[in-house]
Formats: C-alpha cells, structure tokens, sequence
C-alpha cells in the first residue's frame, strides 16, 4: 500500500462533504399556528436555507389548507377580565339555589335566620 492510496478513502469523504453537505433540519423550531409562522419557523429550522426552507413549507401547507394566514392577536387584559367576570356571574346566576341552600345550612348549623331563594312564578298559560 502507497502513501496516496491511504488518502482516497478521506478525500472522497472530505469531497462528499462539502458538495452534498447532509442537511439537518431542527423539527422542533417549527411552529405551525399560521402561515407566516410556518414560513419564518421553517426558514429558522434550515439554518436560512431558503429552498430547502420552501421545500420545507410545501411539504406542511399541504396537509393543513385552512391554517390561518396570521396569528391571532391574543386578547387584551381588559378583555380577559370582562370574560372572566361574565363567566363568574353566569355561574353564580345559574347556581343561585344551591348558594342559597348552603348558605341556610351553614347558618341553621350556627343558629342564625336563613335567607329563602325567591319564588318562582308558574308560567301563564296561554289561553
């Protein structure tokens, strides 16, 4: 065996590598909540491989045709309080009785007057 034939082996490999470099794609960077994240999040997960990145977003687009083309802007603070109370109240308005019937058992238990839950009128019939 010559000194040269001891370097093909390497210098084919070092050949491979750098004109077929293997690409690497980080599948966790993609972020598939909208189209344009879709499109950012595929050209972050190829190192700014732009055609691999397309090749990339064509091979998800496909699959998901409703994704919206942005993301949604998240609700303001205000707009999370006035839900959160509306549910709140809701939830009370619907649950009256049974406050109303642990309120009176825990004050029957101390001793003390109970409150009644108001009357509910019988519909009026219709004729």
């Amino acid at each position: 065996m010559s000194y040269g034939e001891g370097l093909i082996i390497p210098l084919l490999f070092l050949i491979r590598w750098t004109m077929f470099p293997k690409r690497k794609i980080d599948m966790e960077r993609i972020i598939p909540t909208s189209k344009m994240s879709l499109k950012m999040s595929c050209i972050r997960a190829c190192g700014n491989d732009i055609k691999a990145a397309s090749e990339l977003y064509d091979f998800f687009i496909k699959d998901m045709p409703s994704i919206p083309d942005f993301d949604v802007a998240p609700p303001s603070t205000m707009q999370q309080i006035t839900e959160g109370a509306k549910k709140i109240f809701g939830w009370i308005d619907n649950n009256q009785d049974k406050i109303a019937g642990y309120y009176n058992l825990i004050q029957q238990m101390r001793g003390k007057v109970t409150i009644t839950a108001p009357l509910q009128a019988p519909p009026i019939p219709n004729e």
